[in-house]
């Protein structure tokens, strides 16, 4: 006996599909936006009226583009645990400075709510950075692995970075971020460059049909 889904349940699932496949499309782009975007935000002063907007901005895209590469290696069926806990991690510490920027932007909150949530913000971006960079590097998606190693590589330099403030006793200067925020962005732009080709590959590379 062969037991059919209901229309209805048809159409969720036909919509939830194309909704994932339109985030795996635009992920790539996204993630490379975001990627430049979250860098000139960096480069800017905090006193510079658009460092918020565009630091919020950043974090949005690639929030998208890590989206993307989740959706894409979930759909596969590489993606693997670690992934998934990493991939929520990531959402978790990009939506909050996110959110916090609007609120900076509409006078909402005060900037003790974004020093007070910066350390748990930045300790969750590196473990979720190392547990989805790892999954990547397992799921062995050649496009993607260059993106994965960046993303090891900046939680490497952070810590780093963190362990040669505390050494100096906080007096370095905000220099000492400049590499581990150059090395996460380029993850980024690459994750989000291989997560374009891989997502346009098999349509380029789809034999046409001959009548």
């Amino acid at each position: 006996m062969v037991e059919t889904q209901p229309a209805g349940a048809q159409k969720v699932s036909s919509e939830d599909s194309t909704a994932a496949s339109s985030l795996i499309r635009w992920g790539g782009p996204a993630a490379v936006l975001g990627g430049v975007v979250f860098l000139l935000a960096n480069i800017l002063p905090v006193t510079n009226g658009m460092h918020e907007a565009l630091w919020g901005a950043g974090f949005a895209l690639v929030l998208v583009g890590i989206t993307g590469v989740y959706l894409h290696l979930r759909r596969s069926g590489r993606i693997g645990l670690s992934g998934t806990v990493g991939f929520y991690m990531y959402v978790i510490a990009f939506v909050v400075p996110t959110i916090l920027s609007l609120g900076g932007l509409l006078n909402l909150w005060g900037a003790r709510w974004t020093d007070a949530g910066g350390g748990v913000q930045e300790l969750t971006t590196l473990l979720g950075s190392a547990l989805f960079g790892v999954a990547i590097l397992r799921a062995g998606v050649g496009p993607l692995m260059g993106g994965a190693w960046l993303l090891i590589a900046g939680v490497i330099t952070e810590v780093g970075a963190i362990a040669a403030m505390v050494v100096s006793g906080f007096t370095l200067g905000q220099w000492v971020w400049t590499v581990p925020t150059v090395v996460f962005v380029l993850g980024w732009v690459w994750l989000g460059y291989g997560l374009w080709s891989e997502s346009g590959a098999p349509a380029a590379g789809r034999p046409s049909r001959v009548s």
